[in-house]
């Protein structure tokens, strides 16, 4: 699966966004994890190590990438758009094994494979 990384600050608490594509089960997926302190009024689940995940949603795995920006939005986590733009050339090329950090500016750099 691909791995793209985000950390940020949400409601002063640090968290990594990680978005990807699942190339062996063939779908997007998407997490926020937190620190186990930060309990969110919009969270569907209550878990300690994650505001969100897809895993938690009543059909886990049927979701495009627009629904993981709504998803977002929902929480007010912004994201640089490069996330979204390497994620889909992921899909489209139905790459695996890539882990990818991005940075607020929109620039990234691959971690490995």
């Amino acid at each position: 699966m691909s791995q793209h990384y985000f950390e940020t600050v949400h409601k002063g608490f640090p968290i990594t966004v990680m978005l990807g594509w699942d190339r062996p089960l063939r779908y997007f997926f998407l997490t926020i994890r937190k620190p186990a302190e930060l309990i969110d009024s919009a969270m569907k689940v209550e878990d300690e190590d994650f505001l969100y995940s897809n895993l938690h949603e009543e059909d886990p795995f049927g979701h495009g990438l627009d629904y993981y920006r709504a998803v977002l939005g929902h929480f007010h986590i912004d994201v640089p758009s490069s996330m979204f733009t390497e994620v889909q050339k992921d899909y489209a090329g139905n790459v695996g094994n890539r882990v990818v950090k991005h940075e607020a500016d929109g620039s990234f750099v691959e971690l490995g494979a």
